[in-house]
């Protein structure tokens, strides 16, 4: 499985610089949804089950200021593909590369020759899921060209994905230099 992602360096140095641990409580990131990013509300506009919710987000997402709540945490990268390698043109590549697919455009990449490949061809054209042939030493070919989202919707689980991937990658010392 391979990511392409596009950090936000702007909220990757500020939490850093401020402490701010990844979200990964989905039932805390919808809440945090209620709130635009930067600008006041109200805290009383907001269900009980949202205020006790936002008082579980790590210190540096949200700032109270009196009876006003401002959200700061955004998310820290985007998904923009994913891509999973099989050595063989099987359904379960094609399953796992679509669990993606309502967040970044997705693709298979086949290690192996494609003889038998045209069930997972035709399927993969059907759902939007790219096909890749490559072999060492020889130009990948392009079986199916992977569909684009138009615009990704912003929801809870795609910024729960995002903060996954974000603190895999920041765990593992892959976030560039230059957001440290």
């Amino acid at each position: 499985m391979a990511l392409v992602v596009r950090l936000n360096t702007a909220e990757i140095d500020r939490r850093q610089r401020e402490g701010v641990a990844p979200l990964l409580d989905m039932p805390v990131l919808d809440a945090l949804m209620q709130l635009p990013a930067g600008l006041p509300v109200s805290a009383s506009s907001l269900s009980s089950q949202e205020r006790k919710l936002l008082g579980h987000c790590p210190a540096g997402a949200v700032r109270r200021q009196g009876g006003m709540l401002v959200r700061h945490a955004v998310r820290p990268l985007r998904v923009d593909a994913a891509v999973v390698r099989s050595p063989r043109p099987t359904m379960d590549s094609l399953r796992r590369a679509g669990r993606f697919g309502a967040y970044s455009a997705t693709s298979v990449w086949l290690d192996g020759p494609v003889e038998g490949a045209e069930l997972l061809v035709m399927e993969a054209a059907v759902y939007g899921i790219g096909v890749v042939q490559g072999q060492a030493g020889e130009a990948p070919d392009l079986l199916v060209a992977p569909r684009g989202l138009p615009q990704p919707r912003h929801t809870a689980a795609g910024w729960l994905l995002a903060e996954q991937v974000f603190s895999e990658l920041a765990g593992s010392d892959r976030v560039p230099e230059s957001t440290r």
